[in-house]
């Protein structure tokens, strides 16, 4: 047997001595299992240990001392639920809350250069910040950063539509001496070199964020830009090329429905052949859906399974050619006690005309105050901590020790079978990719 990941000491401190019955064991509901070529890899989604056996140990698992004392075999009539629930709530109230505002995200505009027909800020009024909004921007961000480093991610509409205060607001930061580094979520269009120069010496940007939605026809058809000069899919991917010889990460997003599924295929197909010398781009695939609706209401049971088995082949390529972002990012080794930005306590998102939200998706709603001023919605803040319901479901999912689930997030529908076992295979991957890493650092040792 050997420990790939040590278990998260506080969860274990917290489930204590396991308990010792005549009454027989089982693998514990947590528990994840993968067969692979040197053996049975077992992660823990409540402790995080995670192991590999050899064929051997794991037939004869419910024997093992050690597998019971770390609770990855318990009593058959465990009611784990119960111990993930003490778990969480025991790591929760110790976890030290944020004393200051690192993270922000900033709106630079609600306008855009595009016409997606999915924009969930269709309706939205169409305004840039202005400059005496950004100087006031880069005020509030050292005020309330607590002399800590401070990371911002531009958001729009498209963000380098209103590029010049993305240079205020960081050459002030600069004259401040607040350290910082950015992200963005762009359509991409608008890079050209001078602008990647300043991305790089002004902004500090590490990463991008770019949606492509189907190959060149689709794209520039769902994308509809405002320009006709040329097509707008070679100049993103012309685009993507620049930010990554600058070093700069870029995650590419592949927004998918029923009608642009099996086109995505083909898309990850040219994605591979583009970047294969080069340096490669993340890539993901996320449903889209109507934000008043859970995904059973939109598409039929049939449906559903058409799209989750394109979204697994896709998954299953962006693993082989080595854009997936479970290879890089790998399993977690503490549990996950918050969803996002919105209930972290540590972040705001700052709309063109500084009011303060805890959402991008709600840029017009639900917001909690104003730069200008230091008084705060408490009653908003904590309706934004506030947890969905359960399912039926959750007492047997695998996932439960780590799923948070906020009740106002619009970023996903009612969890299904469908999803449960997507984010198993997910799981999966990231276990094999530890093993992978775990082999390089031991042949390293030797």
């Amino acid at each position: 047997m050997e420990i790939i990941i040590n278990a998260y000491k506080t969860a274990l401190n917290v489930l204590g001595r396991a308990k010792i019955t005549e009454g027989g064991y089982r693998l514990i509901k947590y528990c994840v299992v993968l067969k692979v070529e040197e053996g049975v890899l077992l992660f823990h989604t409540l402790t995080r240990e995670l192991l590999l056996l050899t064929p051997e140990e794991y037939e004869n698992h419910l024997e093992s001392s050690y597998l019971r004392e770390r609770w990855f075999v318990v009593p058959k009539d465990t009611k784990e639920k119960e111990y993930a629930d003490l778990v969480r709530w025991v790591c929760k109230n110790a976890k030290k809350k944020p004393q200051h505002i690192t993270k922000y995200t900033i709106l630079t505009t609600t306008d855009c250069n595009a016409r997606c027909f999915y924009c969930y800020e269709k309706g939205y009024k169409k305004y840039p910040m202005s400059e005496e909004t950004a100087d006031k921007t880069a005020a509030f961000i050292k005020e309330n950063c607590g002399g800590e480093k401070v990371h911002i991610s531009w958001f729009g509409g498209e963000p380098l539509y209103n590029s010049k205060v993305i240079d205020r607001i960081c050459r002030q930061m600069q004259t401040a001496g607040v350290k910082y580094q950015s992200s963005m979520v762009s359509n991409g269009y608008l890079f050209d070199d001078e602008m990647i120069e300043k991305a790089l010496n002004i902004w500090n940007l590490k990463s991008v964020q770019i949606t492509l939605d189907g190959t060149e026809e689709i794209y520039n058809r769902s994308k509809a830009f405002i320009y006709r000069d040329g097509s707008a899919y070679k100049k993103v991917l012309s685009n993507i090329e620049r930010l990554l010889d600058a070093k700069i990460s870029v995650v590419i997003r592949m927004n998918m429905d029923l009608k642009n599924a099996e086109d995505l295929l083909k898309l990850t197909e040219e994605l591979a052949k583009r970047f294969q010398e080069n340096r490669k781009p993340i890539v993901y695939a996320h449903l889209i859906f109507d934000d008043e609706k859970s995904w059973t209401e939109i598409y039929s049971k049939e449906e559903l399974t058409k799209l989750y088995r394109v979204l697994t082949r896709l998954e299953e390529k962006f693993e082989t050619y080595g854009f997936s972002k479970e290879s890089k990012k790998g399993l977690r080794r503490y549990l996950k006690l918050n969803h996002c930005m919105a209930d972290s306590g540590g972040a705001v998102v700052i709309t063109p005309d500084g009011h303060l939200g805890l959402c991008e998706h709600f840029a017009e709603s639900e917001l909690i105050g104003h730069i200008n001023f230091p008084e705060r919605d408490q009653g908003m803040i904590e309706n934004w901590k506030q947890w969905r319901d359960e399912q039926a479901e959750c007492a047997a999912c695998f996932y439960y020790p780590e799923c948070v689930r906020l009740k106002k997030c619009t970023g996903y529908g009612d969890c299904t079978d469908l999803e449960r076992e997507k984010i198993r295979k997910r799981t999966q991957r990231s276990m094999k990719n530890e093993l992978y890493y775990w082999k390089i650092r031991q042949s390293r040792s030797e």
